[in-house]
């Protein structure tokens, strides 16, 4: 399996060091990505354009993100024309069919918020392992209209019961919504699932929402092929596009008017009139009040960098290193909660230590990044900024941490916040 070049590394700014180590090695690509080299630039590009265009940028800015371009781009439009240009993409469908959105959280509250989702149905089939942004929602929402959760309980390795979920399908599922990676396991649910909870949704006329957050920007994806309705996931992660750039798939010709919704969604925004009216790009109508420009001057820098590369080549990289990661985890003795089979598993593996958050405050010491969930697994993903060395010096480190006890007195270096 082939390797990304070392020379990748450049196109990525990595944190300083700390603690008297040399550099860091970053494995937290599930959290949030590291920054690409342009995104200074861009983000000078956002200041400049703010100074010289004033409030005639949101009609026209130079097009900083296709410079060889003649496309004409604005502020208004940056929300379509970055997901036509980057995120169809990555997601292998054709454009007019994505936008972006500030989180996954809001879009599925305007999904939710959408009388064509309640007419479809009364239960919404979910997971007991889907993310806060859908399992949350989904429960809130309940409350609001007349469509209650059906909750499906994971197997005890914490991946989907999918015969227990096509069980869980019914005349009364409205919409099934279901996630592409498990981010509690690293476990990708393969595409024959898919398809199969996808038929199994349509044949009772619902909707199917793949959470995408852990897949896209990671593997080659084709959206079209599965006959995915739904799609949603975010630019924070490996895509490294930061916060405040998420994005969601609708299918083209999927007709649906969220309530929750704002007067940028609407037909004729700048009317002003006394009653709202949907707008004809179904996209824009999950659009809220006014968009955060300056996070989408940097929202598709990584992008860039992950498909000129290629999606392929990305994968493989990423599978390389997890693989050699899960060699070192055996032979210490470790055990994997993740999938050990390669096309059952995402850019991020789990492995099961005891004192796990004790251990991932000692590696930080040392200058290398990963997290821990539950004090029972220690989570990583290696990804394209990271190389082979980068694995077998953080796997020298856990296997004499645990071999001689050393990370239980570390100290802390924690800035004191929530986020590992």
């Amino acid at each position: 399996m082939s390797l990304l070049p070392p020379s990748f590394r450049s196109k990525y700014r990595h944190p300083d060091p700390a603690n008297g180590v040399d550099e860091v090695v970053e494995f937290r690509a599930f959290t949030h990505g590291l920054q690409p080299e342009t995104v200074p630039a861009m983000m000078e590009a956002f200041t400049e354009d703010w100074r010289r265009f004033g409030v005639d940028a949101w009609n026209e800015v130079p097009n900083h993100w296709r410079p060889d371009s003649d496309d004409r781009v604005g502020w208004w439009s940056l929300p379509t024309y970055l997901a036509d240009e980057f995120v169809a993409p990555l997601l292998g469908v054709d454009p007019g069919t994505c936008i972006l959105q500030p989180h996954v959280h809001w879009t599925v509250q305007c999904l939710l918020s959408a009388p064509e989702v309640a007419a479809r149905g009364t239960e919404i089939v979910v997971t007991d392992g889907e993310f806060p942004s859908v399992l949350h929602s989904v429960q809130q929402w309940s409350d609001l209209i007349d469509v209650q959760p059906r909750i499906v309980p994971s197997q005890p390795d914490g991946r989907p019961d999918v015969d227990a979920i096509l069980d869980a399908i019914g005349p009364d599922t409205a919409m099934t919504a279901i996630s592409h990676v498990g981010f509690t396991t690293g476990a990708l649910l393969p595409d024959d699932d898919v398809r199969a909870l996808v038929r199994a949704t349509h044949r009772h006329e619902g909707l199917f929402l793949l959470d995408g957050y852990h897949s896209a920007s990671t593997m080659p994806l084709s959206l079209t092929d599965l006959d995915m309705d739904v799609f949603t996931g975010g630019l924070l992660k490996e895509a490294s596009g930061s916060a405040g750039n998420a994005f969601v798939y609708l299918r083209d010709g999927l007709d649906i008017t969220p309530r929750l919704t704002g007067w940028f969604g609407d037909a004729d925004p700048f009317g002003f009139n006394t009653q709202p009216r949907p707008n004809d790009d179904v996209r824009r109508r999950f659009l809220g009040g006014t968009t955060s420009v300056a996070s989408m001057y940097h929202a598709v820098e990584g992008v860039d960098i992950l498909l000129d590369a290629g999606l392929e080549n990305v994968r493989e990289h990423s599978l390389a290193l997890s693989s050699r990661a899960i060699e070192h985890a055996e032979r210490l003795g470790l055990s994997l909660r993740s999938p050990r089979a390669e096309q059952q598993r995402s850019a991020m593996i789990l492995i099961e230590v005891e004192n796990a958050h004790a251990l991932c405050e000692y590696l930080k010491t040392k200058g290398v990044y990963t997290d821990s969930r539950k004090d029972a697994y220690l989570r990583m993903a290696p990804f394209v900024w990271n190389t082979k060395a980068e694995v077998d010096r953080a796997f020298d480190i856990i296997g004499d941490a645990i071999s001689n006890g050393e990370h239980l007195d570390a100290p802390i270096l924690s800035t004191g916040g929530p986020v590992t």
